[in-house]
């Protein structure tokens, strides 16, 4: 008889791992405002392959999130996408280098989000740790992939839209 063992992430490493991905994400939107994205824009789609590790989670069998739960956290993502959809913008050069417009505030709403997910998570008690943690993740991927999702189309608009005066 083989025993099953189940890891179960605690909240230092859930916290870990989720500031190594802010810092990632943080990383890339600053290459992108100094250095040229290249022109498939793929790049902008990375931060949705990093966070989608984080839905690794809900392989744990004795996990339960009810479709309520998951469509709230998809709704809250989504809801928080658009503050940053509208703050991130493309701005191509005149020598036809296409960047992210440099603005603070991207950087100060992913900061705020980051710090409220760190203080407000442990404040819930409805739900358990786990969950919670799965529903934490959720709500990340959702907000990241339709924000990132937009961006990419944007990218793709400045890139065509100045191609079209150009000839």
């Amino acid at each position: 008889m083989t025993k099953e063992v189940l890891v179960v992430m605690n909240p230092i490493e859930s916290i870990s791992i989720s500031l190594a991905i802010f810092i990632l994400i943080l990383l890339g939107l600053s290459r992108g405002m100094r250095k040229p994205i290249k022109k498939s824009g793929i790049r902008l789609l990375l931060p949705i392959a990093y966070i989608s590790t984080s839905l690794l989670q809900l392989l744990d069998p004795e996990l339960y999130v009810s479709s309520k739960q998951l469509f709230i956290s998809i709704m809250i993502g989504f809801v928080i996408s658009l503050p940053l959809i509208a703050t991130t913008n493309f701005v191509k050069r005149e020598n036809g280098d296409t960047f992210i417009q440099s603005t603070w505030l991207i950087f100060a709403l992913l900061t705020v989000l980051f710090m409220l997910r760190i203080i407000l998570i442990p404040q819930i008690h409805s739900v358990d740790q786990s969950t919670l943690a799965v529903l934490s993740s959720i709500v990340m991927v959702s907000y990241i992939t339709v924000w990132r999702s937009v961006s990419f189309v944007k990218f793709r608009r400045t890139v065509k839209s100045t191609a079209l005066f150009k000839g």
